[in-house]
């Protein structure tokens, strides 16, 4: 049986597809070319997937069009559906009003170097309720989701609390294996997976995949 990744302090893949077990909300005919049975209203059955089953988790070429991970934008059902293999920013949104509470109508958004704001606090409090993020690459034109968060002291002797710690962010990737190369894997959970990365933190900046998160969506009021 597959088990959630104890790593991660906030984990909203484990949270909302391991530990919650209702269909989700409707998405409407977006998600019927990709999955016509329905099999995806099954959370555990996309826990199982992503962690348990490398030709959905971690596809190679061949295998990559039919891979039943629901973010997967290069889906053939998913890019009929938008007619498109681009639509990652709309698949993030789809994923997260299934699974994980998002609103239908488009949430508020703010750029991460806005003045006298910390992106970073604001990304983790917003991971701590619940509430996933949706996230901006201007520089590659992709979007991806933020979905978990671990931090370790910037010091041994600074003080407790989130504001003196650096975060590495768990990231829901739509282009398997990373928009820049298609490449890029991570051990989550004891599996491996191209669906799911790792974005860091560097000071007030946030990089994922060579790039820097320029800008964040969420309904976690700014």
């Amino acid at each position: 049986m597959s088990v959630c990744d104890s790593t991660w302090e906030v984990d909203l893949i484990c949270e909302y597809l391991k530990n919650t077990s209702d269909p989700g909300q409707s998405t409407g005919r977006w998600f019927k070319e990709m999955d016509p049975t329905d099999s995806l209203n099954n959370r555990k059955h996309v826990f199982d997937m992503l962690t348990g089953d490398p030709a959905h988790s971690n596809p190679g070429a061949g295998d990559l069009r039919s891979s039943m991970i629901p973010w997967n934008q290069r889906n053939a059902g998913i890019s009929k559906a938008f007619k498109t293999e681009l639509a990652c920013g709309s698949v993030v949104k789809l994923t997260f009003r299934k699974y994980m509470g998002w609103g239908a109508s488009e949430p508020p958004r703010r750029s991460v170097g806005h003045r006298k704001w910390n992106a970073v606090l604001w990304i983790v409090n917003s991971l701590k309720v619940g509430k996933p993020v949706r996230a901006y690459l201007r520089k590659k034109d992709h979007y991806v989701g933020i979905v978990g968060f671990r931090g370790t002291s910037v010091h041994r002797e600074a003080p407790a609390g989130d504001a003196y710690r650096v975060y590495e962010f768990l990231i829901m990737d739509p282009w398997a294996g990373g928009a820049e190369t298609g490449a890029n894997t991570i051990t989550y959970a004891g599996a491996t997976t191209k669906f799911l990365g790792i974005a860091k933190q560097l000071g007030t900046k946030i990089m994922y995949d060579g790039y820097e998160i320029t800008d964040v969506e969420g309904y976690h009021p700014f």
